[in-house]
């Protein structure tokens, strides 16, 4: 049992071991383990003198290998060494066989002569020909960065490539450092160099970069400058030809002195002046800023105020240095973007932050570190007037206002899930705003972006908002409430919705409910962490009365349409979730659940459905969600991967009981053709299904319409013969 157990335990070691030359020495011990332990039972030793002849034979034997493979054709009749005695003697006349680092993998050697002992060391091989080093770690980045260098003058890439010298610390700030670093890098720069370092720059980057690699941003930046701007000389003879003198220019005036300042470090020479217009703005937006086409005019103004704000600056600190005596920059900005402009906008703005952080800098206001729901709207404005597919909305202001809100809504409603009117750069990383912004600049069918812009989606969301508001005063009020959806809503849940359900731009953010701010209907207070992060804090001691409100704008409509008709997303589950929580102890019991359905109960019985009790629908639902806890439900259960489907039959089953009807009576034929469809979301599929009927209903009434002035201008017709022929009309004769 002994021997067996460690023949075992070797054939494990050796498979561990993995090297050949260890394998065949091991393989060699087991075989003569075996070789003794089948002799030992039928001999014995028989003298003194033959032992010692036959242990010259047995040592000869062990260090032959051919001996020692064919010991079992010889019977000597004495016991076999111990394996660990007899590798030790082995070893004594072989070199040793070290074992290879764990991780390292040895290139298989083969064996030659298997007569013969494998005397190379292993170590002395790897030592000879070593492998190569493994590859390094792959950096971490973000999901947003650029491929290509976004640095000025291509530093970065050239180090890193290895094609060109420079300070390390240089590169670093100008690669990936804060705007502090960005900032020494600009007071270092010598005025006097700035070409020829762009030129070296370019040069090295050309020579260690692929051919495939774009030029360094300088290089593309002036190249646009020179295509679609404007010189100083060419505007002085602009100036010329419009009979007015040049040095009546105010901006030919701001470009010599910038020229003339021996501050000034981003105009230099007369290239650094070439300025771009306003309408010539776009392939600059587009091609070096990566943003999309509409922008150029918000981003032409940022530029310009960044600019201005750098120059009073700049004015102040002259001003208070010691050579006051020495020519200063001015104290107002031009009215167009000079190539030295765009330059310094790069180094601030552009090079140090990857596309989120350069989306979230540019729309946000530069004191607030957040995007407010005005901040959007100059942006849905360009989109308006650039867009095709919006072309047809040009001659109805109304709707573009209209549009522009529902938009910044359906942002709001996606991106800020602490509904807190503000949001913050994390919550841009993780969305997609970017890519669906990206994605209408160049999409020429508006309704093909289903996320926050299509326009059939807008129809819906305010068609039924127009149908709900009778009185035409821009408010839901609970009756007109208590109508959507042919009456599907309870009147309990109604009730909540009205007095705890999270609204837009209450939470701090600029909006047209700041009246009733601070969550007093939720009983709750919001702040913001130093990550940026909304805190909800509950208050249930206080003594301040809860804010009533008897109404629903449009921005609270379209959060409670988009939540009603798909209950899959997260914001729809904790939208529900907190109407349903009374109490607000964030768990959801069985006498909530239970004084809800009492009410669906009462429903079902009225209009004849079959009643289902609460305590079978409470056990298929909990069937369906599986929760954590079978004693109460939190926000958590709802948002477990195989809820994304059924989240939201509870909610129905508790307030809506026309979808709990159709839930109970579904066809699974047709619930898996829903999940087979071209339809992301419940929201989607529900939009396109209600616009085509808004749209019949609206051919409908054309068509009647026409039909009723047809039948008009025949009663028209047929009155005017009947006055004709009694002679009352003007236009006929005199019957006599």
């Amino acid at each position: 049992m002994v021997a067996s157990a460690a023949i075992k335990m070797d054939e494990l070691l050796t498979s561990w071991l993995g090297s050949d030359a260890i394998y065949e020495n091991i393989m060699r011990v087991i075989e003569q383990q075996k070789e003794s332990s089948s002799s030992s039972s039928s001999a014995r030793p028989s003298g003194s003198s033959n032992s010692n002849s036959n242990t010259g034979d047995r040592l000869t034997r062990s260090d032959d290998p051919a001996a020692a493979t064919n010991t079992n054709t010889m019977n000597d009749g004495r016991p076999p060494l111990s394996p660990i005695q007899s590798s030790s003697a082995s070893n004594k006349q072989k070199a040793r066989l070290e074992i290879p680092p764990f991780f390292r993998k040895v290139e298989e050697r083969s064996v030659v002569d298997t007569n013969t002992t494998i005397t190379n060391d292993v170590n002395a091989q790897i030592m000879n020909h070593p492998l190569p080093p493994p590859p390094p770690p792959p950096k971490r980045r973000m999901h947003s960065a650029f491929t290509d260098d976004q640095t000025w003058d291509g530093i970065y890439m050239t180090n890193r490539e290895g094609g060109g010298g420079g300070d390390a610390a240089t590169s670093t700030a100008a690669a990936g450092g804060g705007v502090s670093h960005s900032h020494d890098v600009v007071e270092q720069r010598d005025s006097s160099s700035d070409s020829s370092a762009v030129a070296a720059a370019a040069a090295a980057g050309a020579g260690a970069a692929s051919p495939f690699q774009k030029p360094c941003i300088a290089l593309q930046a002036k190249e646009l400058f020179q295509e679609l701007g404007i010189t100083p000389l060419q505007h002085r003879r602009m100036r010329m030809e419009q009979q007015q003198h040049a040095n009546e220019d105010a901006l030919s005036s701001t470009l010599n002195a910038y020229l003339t300042s021996p501050t000034e470090i981003y105009h230099t020479n007369d290239t650094d002046c070439i300025y771009v217009p306003l309408e010539s703005f776009e392939r600059i937006t587009k091609e070096l800023c990566n943003l999309p086409t509409f922008f150029h005019k918000p981003l032409y103004a940022r530029i310009l105020l960044l600019w201005e704000k750098y120059l009073q600056s700049t004015t102040a600190n002259s001003t208070t240095s010691a050579s006051s005596s020495s020519l200063s920059l001015p104290s107002s900005s031009p009215s167009v973007v000079t190539y030295g402009i765009f330059h310094y906008y790069w180094l601030t703005e552009m090079a140090p932050y990857d596309m989120n952080e350069r989306f979230f800098r540019l729309l946000k206001q530069p004191s607030n570190d957040y995007i407010s729901r005005d901040d959007f709207f100059p942006y849905i404005r360009e989109l308006l007037n650039d867009h095709p597919g919006l072309e047809f909305l040009s001659n109805h202001a109304e709707f573009q206002d209209k549009y522009a809100i529902t938009v910044v809504c359906r942002i709001f409603y996606e991106v800020n899930l602490c509904h807190s009117g503000r949001i913050t750069s994390r919550q841009i990383r993780k969305s997609n705003l970017v890519s669906v912004f990206q994605q209408v600049d160049e999409e020429q069918d508006i309704n093909k972006v289903t996320k926050y812009f299509s326009y059939e989606h807008f129809y819906v969301l305010y068609c039924r908002f127009w149908e709900l508001d009778h009185d035409r005063d821009y408010k839901i009020t609970r009756e007109d409430l208590l109508k959507y959806g042919e009456h599907s809503l309870s009147h309990m849940i109604v009730d909540r919705i009205f007095s705890a359900a999270p609204r837009p731009f209450e939470g701090g953010g600029d909006g047209s409910n700041s009246s009733s701010s601070s969550s007093s209907a939720t009983n709750t207070t919001t702040s913001l962490d130093a990550n940026g992060n909304v805190v909800v804090m509950r208050r249930p001691n206080t003594t301040t009365p809860p804010v009533v409100r008897d109404y629903l704008t449009y921005e609270d409509f379209i959060f409670f349409m988009l939540s009603e008709e798909d209950k899959a997303n997260e914001f729809s589950v904790r939208y529900w979730f907190t109407c349903v929580d009374v109490d607000g102890d964030d768990k959801l019991n069985n006498m909530e659940m239970r004084s809800f359905y009492a009410v669906q109960l009462h429903r079902m019985q009225c209009m004849g459905h079959e009643v289902v009790p609460f305590e079978d629908m409470l056990c298929q639902m909990m069937d369906m969600i599986k929760p954590a806890n079978t004693e109460y439900l939190v926000v958590e259960d709802f948002l477990q991967p195989h809820c994304s489907q059924v989240s939201g039959a509870l909610f129905d089953a508790l307030f809506n009981v026309n979808k709990y009807v159709m839930f109970e009576q579904r066809d699974p034929f047709l619930e898996r053709q829903k999940q087979e469809d071209e339809f992301a979301t419940d929201w989607d599929r529900f939009a396109c299904i209600d616009y085509n009927r808004l749209a019949m209903e609206e051919e409908q009434r054309e068509e009647e319409a026409m039909e009723v002035d047809w039948v008009t201008m025949d009663e028209e017709e047929e009155n005017g013969e009947d006055y004709n022929s009694l002679g009352l009309s003007g236009s006929s004769e005199a019957p006599f």
